[in-house]
């Protein structure tokens, strides 16, 4: 079977996969469909697709070349079940010629779509998002609809973790597990006044899902995400990063409040979480030391985040020891918070290794750890300067 080559000498990663997103579309258009048979894997600098079909019909086996990794050289069709090959040729070098002015191509978009039912925002409008209710809209730049949902998908999810970040509430789509989660585990508690312990009022759990509000700051910090052009492997900064580690710390939280005495480490993961959201903004402050003996470089990742612990909150240094030591006693050797055998009454038991000197019967998380990691991550990114203004 014949196949043509057609040179496209693109310099950078971006540049490359801006034309193939244009190139894509501007496929589906002209032939009227574009589905994939999607299965890569390179040899030497070229990396085969797989099969594109764009008719009933008809498959095009696609191959990509390279010089520099990431950086599109020239692309490869192989026909399978066209007749016309000097028309496809043709077809296809049209459609290549108006990817190279992928610009010219680029649409925006507003997308709509709802939260989590169990969620509740007051309004709130920025330049490129609105959020109302559980429904949200967020403006996105594609080629077509395909492509333009395939970008909501996502810039929507790191919307989702600054209004986690903000609320301090695990933020989500409709359809989701946590919707499922939350509908089925909902429960009325009492309010007690401390002094005299009469009761003052109920709730419901999923009350503090409700009237949610979306400050300035972080409706300018998603207006600057999403008037970011998209950079693909390299988008996120360290900020963003950090919370979207937040934002599954929070998740995993709430999960470890719902799951209580069964075996499952949502609250050793959401430790793990919060500890990780502080290794990550806080990854170029210290130029690593080289070992004097060995001549190796020296990371001091937990020295890191306790110095910053220390300089946010009273008592920082001991607080960040104490949780970073048990996310290291999880991840290093796998020991668990607690012995998750509650059984709706307490046995209690001496331990060796805990800080409280008792054997734990259901994990427990420290209901100002959530907070203290968002003003450790605030005090790091802002200083006195608006979060905004840091060049994200």
């Amino acid at each position: 079977m014949e196949e043509f080559s057609f040179g496209i000498g693109l310099k950078s990663n971006k540049e490359s996969n801006d034309f193939l997103r244009c190139l894509w579309s501007r496929i589906s258009q002209r032939f009227g469909k574009l589905a994939w048979q999607y299965s890569p894997s390179r040899f030497g600098t070229s990396i085969y697709i797989g099969q594109a079909c764009i008719s009933d019909d008809v498959l095009l086996s696609v191959r990509l070349n390279y010089r520099q990794r990431g950086c599109l050289s020239s692309i490869t069709f192989e026909p399978h079940g066209y007749k016309d090959v000097v028309s496809l040729k043709n077809q296809l070098k049209q459609c290549i010629e108006e990817a190279f002015q992928y610009e010219q191509y680029l649409c925006k978009s507003f997308l709509r779509t709802q939260l989590d039912k169990n969620i509740s925002f007051i309004k709130k409008e920025g330049k490129y998002f609105c959020v109302e209710g559980n429904n949200i809209v967020i403006r996105v730049q594609g080629f077509d609809r395909e492509d333009c949902s395939s970008i909501f998908k996502i810039q929507f999810q790191q919307v989702c973790n600054l209004l986690t970040y903000d609320t301090l509430r695990y933020i989500t789509s409709s359809g989701t597990l946590t919707e499922e989660i939350r509908s089925n585990h909902n429960f009325r508690a009492s309010l007690v006044d401390g002094n005299t312990r009469k009761k003052t009022g109920a709730f419901e759990k999923n009350d503090m899902f409700q009237n949610l509000v979306v400050s300035d700051s972080i409706t300018e910090c998603i207006d600057a995400y999403l008037e970011r052009s998209y950079l693909y492997e390299n988008h996120f900064s360290n900020f963003d990063k950090s919370v979207q580690l937040f934002a599954q710390g929070v998740r995993n939280e709430e999960l470890s409040y719902i799951v209580v005495g069964l075996p499952e480490p949502y609250a050793e993961q959401a430790i793990v979480n919060y500890m990780s959201a502080l290794e990550v903004i806080t990854l170029n402050d210290k130029e690593p030391e080289k070992c004097e003996c060995c001549g190796q470089m020296k990371y001091s990742i937990a020295r890191r985040v306790i110095d910053l612990m220390k300089e946010t909150i009273p008592g920082g240094e001991t607080f960040a020891k104490r949780f970073y030591k048990d996310r290291s006693k999880y991840v290093h050797t796998g020991t668990l918070l607690s012995s998750n055998n509650y059984i709706n009454r307490s046995i209690p038991l001496m331990s060796i290794n805990s800080m409280s000197g008792m054997i734990g019967q259901i994990p427990m998380i420290d209901f100002n750890l959530k907070e203290a990691v968002k003003m450790c991550i605030e005090k790091h990114e802002n200083g006195n300067v608006p979060l905004q203004s840091k060049g994200r």
